[in-house]
């Protein structure tokens, strides 16, 4: 019997969450039979068939450690389900998952423009498996700047910029934190180190400053009223705090003038500026910003 007849055998609520241990190994590395009972509200005996059914179909996929009493992914790793990226990365970052099988449709249809791409899933699942587990990753990375290297990383958290996903991630070479655009990894190895402090979320200077960035309707709008009902905006502004490392990427992606004498509107027609572009000062990622020029010390 193949696997998917295998699959096939089995009912709904079980299929989704043999479905979960799929994932979880994929993308975190690792379960535990209390990760099952919590996101399910399933008995230990449940959870007993369940991994027992899916070593039965998978055996390379897992192994039991009998001292932490977690499983673990293991080399031989072949996911069982065809797991649809965009929709498991909704999963992570919006934090459902109840009943998730990252290939169902929500019963409402609601569309989207569609990305230009996506990364490949098992770049992803090992991106997630470091911040998961809190590891250090050797990765094949190509850079505009500087071409195809190897390089060691310390990633902590994943970032949707609006067209493209990063890891944002302490890069060694460089010696300081950046945001890793996740398509242009070619390989990634976990390796068995761990961060250092300096290394780690809490030393990300720009992670952890939060600055308000006060966006208007474009000066050059001639019904301003209109935008500020489109974003609901208060006496005629909307305050928005943003991490410092990811404002420049909110800016852009929301296309809002950041230049001084908002002169970006002739040539594409901002809706938006920002009226407070003082807010910026030493926000590393504020060469995102559209028209946004530092003022020279």
């Amino acid at each position: 019997m193949d696997v998917e007849t295998k699959l096939n055998a089995v009912g709904s609520a079980q299929r989704e969450r043999l479905a979960f241990i799929d994932f979880a190994l994929y993308f975190l590395g690792e379960l535990t039979r209390k990760d099952l009972i919590d996101r399910f509200a399933v008995g230990h005996a449940a959870t007993t068939r369940d991994f027992a059914l899916y070593k039965e179909i998978a055996p390379d996929n897992l192994k039991l450690d009998m001292r932490s009493k977690k499983y673990y992914k293991q080399p031989g790793f072949s996911p069982l389900f065809n797991l649809d990226l965009k929709k498991t990365l909704a999963t992570i970052s919006l934090g459902y998952g109840d009943g998730f099988s990252g290939h169902q449709d929500f019963p409402i249809q609601c569309e989207s423009p569609t990305s230009l791409t996506v990364p490949r899933t098992p770049i992803m699942a090992a991106l997630c498996e470091g911040i998961y587990r809190n590891k250090l990753l050797e990765i094949e990375y190509i850079s505009t700047s500087s071409g195809k290297s190897r390089r060691v990383i310390a990633p902590h958290s994943l970032v949707d910029s609006g067209n493209r996903w990063h890891v944002r991630s302490f890069d060694r070479k460089n010696e300081q934190f950046m945001d890793v655009v996740c398509n242009r990894v070619i390989s990634v190895t976990i390796l068995d180190d761990e961060p250092t402090t300096d290394e780690r979320i809490e030393a990300d200077r720009q992670w952890q400053k939060y600055i308000e960035v006060e966006l208007i309707p474009h000066p050059h709008q001639g019904n301003p009223e209109a935008i500020e009902l489109d974003y609901e905006m208060k006496d005629g502004k909307l305050v928005i705090e943003v991490r410092a490392a990811l404002a420049g990427y909110l800016l852009r992606k929301w296309e809002v003038d950041c230049s001084e004498d908002g002169r970006l509107h002739e040539y594409v027609g901002y809706q938006l500026a920002l009226a407070n572009p003082q807010a910026l000062y030493q926000v590393n990622s504020a060469t995102l910003a559209p028209g946004y020029k530092p003022k020279e010390n």
